[in-house]
């Protein structure tokens, strides 16, 4: 779970909540089924479901659920027409479930469920330079959790990463082993040299990772697949590969390098969430 996530669990220990969910959107809504937000005392509120008027509508009904102590689903039409109309021009539907959740451990049990469902899995940060901790202060507002490892204790420190779920001073390429990267996970390898580069990526790629990406320049990235190659890759193993990593927006410094890859990592969640974004064209020409 991310940290907004984390805390909200903390959160449900010693007090009740309920969970706003998007079960299903159509047309044109601002969220698609997933999204979701926390609604707690006093109506305060961690995530979003699409903000303007229908966020104010949910957060108004979470009230009364929290009131009431009574689960709802709801549907709403994001227009001025309608019964359930809330005067939006966006024109589409979407259907709500406001859950009930009493202070608990079963409760953070079902919040734990739920997270784990979103599909958004972790972004782990091979390599702790000024583009990973660009990065890594844009990940917890959008909702990633995320991992740095660095084999110099000077960049691997928490002070530099406090949003972290770790930060981990070891060998770069045995930690990938040690993460154990899933297909819901996201690899970003952003080393200091080629040799570390291509030592993350081998094992990176026996893997079953979803997202693969990796930060330097053509000759950099054409040494590093190079010796791929000549250890027995093939091209379809590297056609997992998103390098030069990030979106083509002509960025340079590392804060708009950290945006082009973060968007490609939302572009990347989307398309697993089945959200409508475009296809991703992993290698650029």
């Amino acid at each position: 779970m991310n940290q907004g996530m984390k805390q909200l669990a903390r959160r449900l220990e010693t007090e009740p909540a309920v969970l706003v969910t998007i079960l299903e959107s159509r047309g044109s809504a601002p969220r698609h089924a997933g999204a979701f937000m926390a609604v707690l005392g006093g109506g305060e509120c961690t995530g979003t479901v699409g903000g303007g008027k229908v966020e104010a509508v949910c957060q108004q009904r979470a009230a009364r659920v929290l009131e009431e102590q009574q689960s709802a689903v709801e549907k709403y039409d994001l227009s001025d027409k309608g019964p359930n109309q809330v005067g939006m021009a966006c024109g589409g539907q979407v259907r709500v479930e406001f859950l009930y959740l009493p202070a608990g451990r079963e409760s953070v049990r079902e919040l734990e469920r739920r997270a784990a469902r979103t599909g958004a899995g972790r972004v782990l940060l091979f390599g702790a330079g000024h583009v990973a901790r660009a990065l890594a202060a844009l990940l917890p507002a959008l909702e990633f959790e995320y991992w740095v490892v660095d084999d110099r204790p000077e960049f691997a420190v928490e002070e530099a990463f406090p949003g972290a779920a770790g930060v981990l001073c070891e060998d770069m390429a045995a930690s990938v082993d040690r993460l154990e990267p899933t297909e819901e996970d996201l690899i970003v390898i952003m080393t200091r040299g080629h040799e570390h580069d291509y030592e993350v990526l081998r094992k990176a790629l026996a893997t079953p990772a979803g997202y693969i990406g990796l930060m330097g320049s053509r000759r950099k990235i054409a040494m590093t697949r190079q010796k791929l190659e000549e250890e027995g890759f093939g091209p379809e193993q590297f056609a997992r590969v998103s390098t030069p990593i990030g979106l083509s927006i002509g960025a340079e410094t590392p804060a708009e390098i950290a945006v082009s890859v973060a968007g490609q990592l939302i572009a990347w969640r989307a398309q697993q969430r089945g959200a409508g974004a475009k296809p991703l064209n992993l290698i650029h020409s």
